[in-house]
């Protein structure tokens, strides 16, 4: 009854809010959406809208507005120019903004509403000689100091709040650092006790970590080494000497760096080989190897979670079609990242000015924005920081900042998160519906009220919703209580259905082995169901089995025919009836696309084996290879068919017990196939290894051939279809 009631209101509240929706969406000049299963983009509400635009009239207006009438006349003397390739923006425990404003070789402070305050530029240093900033490219700033990123001078430089000069923390002693390396800091973040973490941009070798006297402590979560599988496989062949000839392969490096409460680092990278940044996109892998971003414990090691559909990598669909940037290829080059409330963390993406963000668990929550030069669009990129609730985004072409208001649907999805890690899961609920009655796209929001019901001890209730969501491990963990009370309640049936299943199994075998011993007599003309049934000797027998096949006559191509028919109706029952937890997406597979993914790799196995046997003087007939592969997919049957009416009683933790049947099955195929063709051309060990490897070569020369013939095909009928149109517009 709640079930219905829910979708009820989901339902209603969808179709009243869908035109406030498309009102609201064409004020803004971006879409926001989040991706699917599948990969594709789903559009949402806005969970931000620009606010404001931060640039150097403003700033200079601001400082205008708040001076007095000495400052105002002062003001023509005052160097408050315009900013130059910002690269950098943070935001401190007070709400104040940091700008790296590197062209112009200064740090710019503004107050919480972005009134000018200072900028840093020259200082006297520790040593009492004038000093000044070289090209900061980052700025970092903790409850009582400024650290600046000087990246021109090689160094990181310290501040009070209120600009004065502190410390130095100097260059890494050099034979700390690998050779070829030059220290550029491009980044850095500060951890709570001070040690001091920094992104070299030309450094390949991790993050450095150094304390607040410049001495060096390591390298923290070096990159992989990010080349082709070819170079890597070419190198295991060549010499010292060669190796060292080659173009080097080093680790990339990362290009920005954050750290959270607990000490934990964020980084991002843009520098991975797009191939392998895509290749790690499709299969969803939940490893850091050639993930964009990461988050690194101390030691190092990437403990990002990656549960959502797809690993935390910006972009997935490369022609997203939702977005005006369709148009530009691969994947997304990720240059900051920023912490958010409640566990919630975005990066932004340069090559398409676009914001990202996810939860702590990996799941995207929203992406949004877009190239352009109207309010709430970027040019170019360069850095997030959140003031508040607030996302800053600093775009390095316009020079200026672009304040984003979260909007009533973002504060809901910050609510439903907070709720949740307060535990206070009955009112997340509450706020899941009215997200969903926003946006039915929302798939956290599914596996929250799932998890609710879960807790209440509704569980079939649980499953649906977590189907919604196809989320398969809170699937698994409600279907194991809902399975454990269904036995609870029902113990008589399982125990019947066991002892019901063994009788008939040992029945019918007891009958098939009767009727194959009764069959050793010789017979002109067999039946055809003991043609049938003597695949069940075969398979336990080979030897003699493929023996009577050939020289009894115990089988036929109609029997052959028969066990490959049922292997097809198996393979089409499989791809439709598995349960949820092995085909969670639903994933359908044509009919025809199995049959022939089936037949076809038989019949080029049995011509190619026949046509090489045939040269090396195999006594078997094409009719032969024939019925002994056939008669050997008897194991498929037997054991593919029960398993995939099994996987839809099993958890997940049972679904290896069934793959393992499965290639028991597929690895009993394989053998009963290479001594059936021993036994039916009568060679010996050796001699079949050597035919089964030229067979195989074969299938593959058979394809080549057909392709080659095929395409050649198709450009002869091409030919004469260009002459025919040719002649046809010179005859009008």
């Amino acid at each position: 009854m709640k079930t219905k009631i829910l979708r009820t209101v989901l339902v209603c509240a969808v179709l009243t809010l869908l035109v406030g929706s498309i009102a609201a969406s064409a004020i803004v000049p971006y879409a926001t959406y989040t991706y699917d299963y599948t990969g594709e983009p789903m559009q949402s509400p806005h969970a931000y809208v620009p606010l404001t635009v931060i640039d150097s009239n403003t700033i200079k207006a601001s400082y205008l507005d708040g001076a007095s009438d000495n400052a105002r006349a002062a003001y023509a003397y005052a160097d408050i120019t315009a900013l130059n390739s910002p690269k950098d923006l943070f935001v401190d425990d007070l709400n104040r903004v940091y700008i790296a404003d590197t062209g112009n070789n200064r740090i710019v402070v503004l107050d919480s509403e972005y009134n000018f305050c200072f900028y840093i530029s020259t200082f006297i240093n520790d040593q009492g000689v004038p000093d000044s900033l070289s090209g900061p490219e980052g700025v970092y700033v903790t409850t009582s100091e400024i650290y600046v990123a000087d990246t021109q001078k090689s160094r990181v430089v310290i501040f009070d709040k209120l600009g004065n000069f502190v410390d130095i923390v100097p260059e890494p002693s050099s034979d700390v650092i690998p050779d070829g390396s030059i220290y550029k800091p491009a980044a850095l973040a500060v951890d709570k006790s001070g040690r001091i973490y920094v992104v070299s941009s030309t450094t390949h070798y991790g993050v450095i970590s150094l304390n607040r006297d410049g001495s060096f402590n390591g390298f923290i979560g070096p990159q992989a080494v990010s080349g082709s599988v070819w170079t890597r496989l070419l190198r295991m062949f060549q010499t010292a000497e060669q190796i060292a000839a080659s173009t080097k392969l080093v680790p990339t490096e990362y290009n920005n760096v954050t750290i959270d409460s607990d000490g934990f680092l964020y980084v991002t990278t843009a520098t991975i080989a797009d191939a392998n940044v895509i290749s790690a996109i499709m299969s969803r892998s939940k490893a850091g190897t050639y993930a964009p971003v990461k988050k690194l414990n101390p030691q190092g090691s990437d403990v990002m979670v990656r549960n959502g559909f797809w690993p935390p990598s910006g972009e997935i669909n490369m022609n997203n079609t939702v977005a005006k940037t369709a148009d530009i290829t691969g994947p997304s080059k990720l240059v900051d990242v920023a912490l958010g409330p409640d566990g919630t963390w975005s990066v932004i993406d340069t090559k398409r000015s676009k914001v990202y963000t996810y939860d702590s668990n990996g799941n995207l929550l929203y992406a949004f924005g877009d190239l352009g030069d109207q309010i709430g669009n970027i040019q170019s990129l360069a850095a997030i920081a959140y003031q508040g609730t607030n996302i800053l985004l600093l775009d390095k072409t316009s020079q200026s900042i672009t304040v984003y208001k979260r909007t009533a649907y973002g504060d809901l999805i910050a609510s439903a998160i907070r709720k949740n890690i307060d535990k206070e899961y009955d009112e997340a609920v509450d706020y899941y519906i009215s997200i969903l009655q926003h946006n039915n796209n929302y798939d956290t929001a599914y596996v929250g009220i799932g998890q609710s019901l879960y807790r209440d001890g509704e569980y079939y209730e649980a499953m649906q919703y977590f189907k919604y969501a196809y989320d398969s491990e809170d699937y698994s963990d409600a279907y194991q209580l809902y399975r454990k009370e269904w036995i609870e309640d029902n113990l008589w049936v399982l125990p019947l259905v066991v002892i019901g299943g063994i009788f008939l199994l040992s029945k019918f075998f007891g009958w098939v082995k009767k009727v194959n011993k009764r069959g050793q007599k010789f017979k002109d003309k067999r039946k055809f169901y003991e043609e049938v049934l003597f695949g069940f000797h075969v398979i336990l027998h080979p030897f003699d089995g493929f023996w009577d096949l050939k020289h009894e006559k115990r089988g036929s191509v109609r029997g052959a025919s028969f066990w490959l028919l049922l292997t097809i109706i198996v393979f089409v029952y499989q791809s439709v009836g598995q349960g949820y937890l092995f085909n969670p997406y639903n994933s359908t597979v044509s009919f025809l696309f199995t049959i022939v993914s089936v037949a076809l790799p038989l019949f080029l196995w049995v011509t190619a084996n026949w046509c090489l046997t045939t040269l090396f003087e195999g006594e078997g007939t094409f009719k032969d290879v024939y019925i002994a592969s056939c008669y050997s997919l008897v194991p498929i049957v037997m054991l593919i068919l029960p398993t995939t009416i099994i996987s839809n009683f099993v958890i997940q933790d049972e679904m290896a017990i069934l793959g393992m049947i499965d290639s028991l099955a597929f690895s009993w195929m394989a053998l009963l196939i290479f001594f059936g063709t021993m036994v039916i051309h009568d060679y010996g060990l050796g001699k079949n290894v050597l035919t089964t490897v030229g067979t195989i070569i074969g299938v593959g020369f058979i394809i080549f051939v057909v392709v080659l013939f095929g395409s050649l095909v198709k450009k002869v009928f091409t030919f004469f279809y260009n002459i025919y149109i040719e002649i046809k517009l010179r005859v009008q």
